[in-house]
């Protein structure tokens, strides 16, 4: 199975992920119908820019707490919100670890990635100029992330010496 990866040093909180999310599941550009989302927040007058999106948990709560079962996993192990059987309560949002699930007030769904079901991959992906956003093997992330965390662990010990 593949994941999205997301390299924060490449990601420039250009919202271009946003809008290409939302022109092709909804039809339109509006970020608050995109099924990613780009938090913003300033830290010692520094902007920072953290992409959210779906983690595609191995046992994801969103669907746990469903009372009518309309998040499930296709072939591929990607979940995905069946929007006819959405009633909007809410429960997935609540329940979604990363806040990457929101149940948007029109249409009154939850919104998610689904890795641009249909189409060849991720739209966020093809369409992130800097790379930021990438398709990687589930194997390959989690290695990648290791080494990211030990490179930060370094760097804090390093200060501290």
């Amino acid at each position: 199975m593949e994941r999205i990866f997301l390299d924060q040093s490449k990601c420039t909180g250009c919202r271009l992920c946003e809008a290409i999310c939302s022109l092709v599941h909804e039809g339109e550009i509006n970020p608050t119908k995109s099924r990613i989302k780009i938090v913003r927040t300033v830290e010692n007058s520094i902007l920072y820019t953290f992409p959210v999106y779906c983690l595609q948990c191995e046992d994801p709560r969103c669907a746990a707490v469903c009372p009518v079962k309309a998040i499930t996993r296709d072939d591929n192990g990607i979940s995905f919100v069946d929007q006819n059987k959405c009633i909007g309560c809410k429960l997935c949002e609540i329940a979604c670890p990363v806040g990457a699930i929101a149940v948007h007030a029109d249409p009154g769904i939850s919104l998610k990635c689904d890795f641009c079901k249909g189409l060849d991959g991720p739209a966020c992906v093809e369409y992130c100029f800097t790379g930021a956003i990438q398709l990687l093997p589930s194997a390959r992330v989690g290695m990648i992330l290791a080494r990211l965390n030990a490179e930060k662990f370094l760097e804090l010990a390093g200060k501290e010496a």
